[in-house]
């Protein structure tokens, strides 16, 4: 008689703990499993068959099930649970599995020179339009949060529209590690979440948390007035073997992330990993329909993999320096995952090396018995197998104010955007609101940065004064982005409104403005310098005539050459206009109009030319 198949399903915590199970002989449905997780108001469901095999669906922050581990053993899934929580629920709680505090490692914090000295190395190998002196640091629980200080005179009640709108803020954890976010971000957000990331890619397996704890018991009994529990030493420590298994069982969810994000009937994809713990590059490629399709590696992924070097590093050999991994599949089946850790038996890619200090972070914080040679005399200072200045790590997390161009055209961009790199994915006024370097959605609409042909936004303050009531104050942020003609031509467009005095700028408006700073404007600078410098015409501000021998206005009527044209300056939402020798503007222009962020450096490139 043939035995039947059993499967449990378990309501559980994210690091695999249940609480309620159900029995049933046939694989339970997507649909019976979130029906199920929500009738014991769980986030993680795991479905397990008679031979301890695991799928492990969890609940996102917006209440959709989905699969976050297929076929994986019971810690892994607990890792992996772990991780979901971390990116998906944190806010408002802590993940699963993770203490108070970041685990600092062995050895002293970070000083603050060094948190400050890595900040100013990123800027320059990033060529960051932010300033390198005068940063002020601040240290939180992960370790530091290196910012530029804004002097705001807090007397004038419209100050605010002159603050830099989601300034970068650097954050340098103690191995480190430099994370870039924004301060649209509230800080203690921003930290709480830097350091949460930081303990669970540092955090104990399971077996070794338990045994801490009862050390920390020990210890603490025979300390007491009982005397001495019993116990003379303690030892903790996991075999090697069961260590490389841990890290190895994570790749298979490593990489089922990935297939995530490739395109509609991919057929094959390819993942580089070349990380310290002060520098990143990740590249993913898909083949699909023939071609190859490059694809970004998300921040979130970016923590698993992170996670997996950390257990790698306990294994005999030591932290791999890449990690390579292929994927093929034929018509959704049979997939085949083939992995590498490379430990540089032979130099690195150019477009895979990292700075020298990275490396030199990374010996610091996993000493080695041995390193190649090429290696150690790179990290040392020497020039190695690469150019005298490496490319910079890709990794971006957050967004951060566009470089200052230059009189010359802007260069051809690489089509491969950063490894980390900012993604805002919410719900605006009832409607999904995506945004990231490649592509803005709202709702319905649609449109790729690289087909975008202007740029505008808005923060207005309206103050309705009423007889015998308090003044009402009604906030409206507005930002679009489309292509010409403005009237009619395809565009998006985000409007968001609050009431009150003293209403916070939504940080959904911030990441816009500063996506399209960093990714878009830059590309619309360049391609208006080199139009004019052609001999065309050029329209921005809705109303501004742009030539190689000046500016003009048809409302009101005036025609400017370079030579007498004053400065440009920005106040309150608006550009200023000035002639050369007035203090009165001659026109002003508001930042809601098509292209006028682009007005200060377009004139500057324009008229030094």
């Amino acid at each position: 008689m043939e035995t039947m198949a059993r499967y449990v399903m378990a309501a559980t915590d994210a690091g695999g703990e249940r609480f309620k199970e159900r029995v049933s002989l046939e694989t339970p449905t997507p649909r019976e499993v979130a029906a199920f997780g929500d009738g014991y108001q769980s986030t993680y469901v795991q479905v397990s068959d008679e031979h301890g095999t695991v799928t492990l669906y969890g609940r996102s922050a917006g209440g959709a099930w989905s699969v976050i581990a297929a076929d994986v053993d019971a810690e892994t899934a607990g890792e992996v649970g772990r991780w979901f929580d971390l990116v998906e629920h944190l806010p408002g709680r802590t993940p699963a599995g993770v203490r108070n505090g970041a685990p600092i490692p062995e050895g002293e914090p970070m000083a603050k020179a060094r948190a400050v000295s890595l900040v100013v190395e990123r800027i320059r190998a990033r060529r960051l339009d932010y300033p390198t002196e005068g940063l002020a640091a601040d240290r939180f629980a992960g370790g530091w949060s290196v910012y530029a200080p804004v002097d705001v005179d807090e007397s004038d009640p419209m100050a605010f529209l002159d603050m830099p709108v989601g300034r970068s803020v650097f954050l340098v954890g103690d191995t480190g590690r430099v994370k870039e976010t924004s301060s649209s971000v509230p800080p203690q957000m921003a930290e709480e979440m830097f350091t949460a990331e930081e303990a669970y890619v540092r955090r104990r397996l399971d077996g070794e948390e338990f045994m801490a704890d009862l050390q920390d018991e020990v210890a603490r009994l025979s300390s007491g007035a009982e005397g001495p529990a019993g116990i003379a030493s303690f030892t903790v420590e996991t075999p090697s073997e069961a260590i490389a298994a841990r890290a190895q069982a994570l790749l298979g969810p490593i990489a089922q992330q990935l297939a995530l994000l490739g395109p509609p009937g991919w057929d094959s994809f390819t993942a580089t990993f070349s990380f310290t713990v002060s520098g990143e590059v990740a590249q993913l490629r898909f083949r699909s329909a023939g071609r190859d399709v490059e694809v970004l590696v998300p921040e979130q992924t970016a923590l698993l993999v992170r996670r997996q070097r950390h257990l790698a590093a306990r294994m005999p050999a030591g932290p791999w320096w890449r990690l390579l991994l292929s994927l093929g599949h034929t018509a959704g089946t049979n997939a085949v995952i083939a992995t590498e850790y490379d430990y540089g038996d032979r130099p690195f890619p150019d477009d895979h090396l990292l700075a020298p200090g990275n490396y030199r972070d990374d010996l610091a914080a996993y000493p080695r018995a041995q390193t190649p040679a090429w290696l150690s005399a790179y990290a040392a200072g020497g020039r190695g197998p690469g150019p005298a200045s490496p490319p910079a790590p890709r990794a971006a997390a957050a967004p951060a104010p566009a470089p200052a161009p230059s009189a010359a055209p802007s260069p051809a961009r690489s089509s491969a955007p950063p490894a980390e790199y900012p993604v805002l994915d919410t719900t605006v006024g009832g409607k999904r609101l995506h945004a990231d370097p490649r592509v803005i959605t709202y709702g319905r609409k649609s449109i790729a940065l690289d087909e975008v042909e202007w740029v505008g936004f808005s923060a207005t303050r309206v103050a309705e004064k009423r007889f015998m009531f308090p003044t009402f104050y009604t906030n409206t942020w507005q930002f679009q982005v489309g292509r010409y003609p403005y009237y009619g031509g395809p565009k998006v467009s985000v409007l968001i409104s609050k009431g009150g005095r003293e209403a916070e700028q939504p940080a959904e408006w911030a990441f816009l403005v500063n996506l399209v700073g960093r990714y878009l404007e830059p590309r619309l600078l360049g391609d208006l310098v080199t139009r004019v410098r052609r001999g065309e015409t050029v329209t921005v501000g809705g109303s501004i005539q742009v030539a190689r021998d000046g500016i003009a206005c048809p409302k009101p009527r005036f025609s400017l050459p370079w030579t007498v044209l004053g400065p440009v300056q920005f106040s309150n939402g608006m550009i200023l206009i000035h002639q050369a020798g007035s203090e009165k503007p001659l026109l002003r222009v508001p930042l809601s109009h098509p292209n006028a962020v682009l007005i200060p450096d377009l004139f500057t490139a324009l008229a030094s030319a």
